[in-house]
C-alpha cells in the first residue's frame, strides 16, 4: 500500500512539472507557532494556526484564516511585480492593490536581514530544500535558520519581504510582522492543477489605500494580542 501511494505522488510530480523539471503548480500547507511571543490560552485560540499558499506561473494567494473570525490573502506574481491584499473582518471587507511605492514602503517596514551562503538540507513535505542562517542586527532575536525549496517554478516567492534575495520558496522561515512573530512551516505539499479562478476575489471588496488596509490588519493583531 505505502508503495502504492509513493508511486501515486511520485506520478503526480512529474504530471505537474514543467519542461525545465520544476513543479509548475500546487497547494502548501503552513503550520503557524508563536514561540517567540508570551501568548496566553486566550490568544492562542483567536491566533491563526494554519496558512495555505496556492502557486502556478509565478503567482500566488497565500491564504491566512481563523474560521469565521477573519482572513487574510496576499495575491502576488512575481512575473508583473503586482501585490494585492485582501482582508474579511466583521464589517471591514477590504482589499488593496500595492502600487510600486507602496511595495517600497512595505519592504522598508520589514525588519532587514542578512543571509548565510545556502547549505543543502532535509528534504521538507518531499522537496528538497536550501537551509540559509538568517541575523537581523536591529531585532533582538538570535540568528535563525529559514529554509527554501527550489523545486517549484516559481523563481523568488518572497520577493516583496525580508527574504527578498533569497531564491525560491520558502518552506519554514519567520514572519515578524504587526508586533506578532510568526513561525510558518510547511506540513503538506499537494502538487495540483491550479485554475486562474482560484486567484479571483470570492467576495466584493472595497478598495482603500495600503496605509489604510495596514492599519486596519494591525487593528487586528492588536485586539488579538492584548
Amino acid at each position: 500500500m505505502k508503495s502504492s501511494y509513493l508511486i501515486l505522488f511520485i506520478f503526480s510530480l512529474v504530471l505537474f512539472s514543467c519542461g525545465n523539471g520544476k513543479i509548475e503548480s500546487g497547494e502548501i500547507e503552513y503550520e503557524i507557532t508563536y514561540p517567540y511571543n508570551n501568548v496566553s490560552h486566550l490568544m492562542q485560540m483567536m491566533l491563526p494556526k494554519k496558512m495555505t499558499v496556492i502557486f502556478k506561473d509565478g503567482k500566488m494567494i497565500a491564504t491566512i484564516k481563523k474560521g469565521k473570525m477573519f482572513s487574510t490573502q496576499i495575491i502576488s506574481d512575481e512575473n508583473e511585480n503586482y501585490l494585492e491584499m485582501r482582508l474579511d473582518f466583521g464589517s471591514d471587507v477590504l482589499n488593496t492593490i500595492l502600487t510600486p511605492e507602496d511595495i517600497k514602503d512595505l519592504i522598508a517596514s520589514q525588519p532587514h536581514y542578512t543571509f548565510s551562503d545556502a547549505a543543502p538540507g532535509d528534504s521538507l513535505v518531499g522537496c528538497s530544500t536550501q537551509n540559509y542562517i538568517v541575523d537581523c542586527k536591529s531585532d533582538t532575536l538570535d540568528p535563525f535558520e529559514s529554509v527554501f525549496t527550489t523545486d517549484f517554478s516559481t523563481q523568488n516567492a518572497a520577493w516583496f519581504s525580508s527574504y527578498n534575495e533569497i531564491p525560491g520558496m520558502p518552506l519554514n522561515y519567520l514572519i515578524d510582522r504587526y508586533g506578532v512573530i510568526m513561525q510558518v512551516k510547511a506540513v503538506n505539499f499537494t502538487p495540483r492543477e491550479v485554475k486562474d479562478k482560484e486567484f479571483e476575489p470570492t467576495e466584493t471588496y472595497e478598495k482603500v489605500s495600503y496605509k489604510k488596509y495596514d492599519k486596519k490588519v494591525q487593528d487586528l493583531f492588536d485586539v488579538m494580542m492584548d
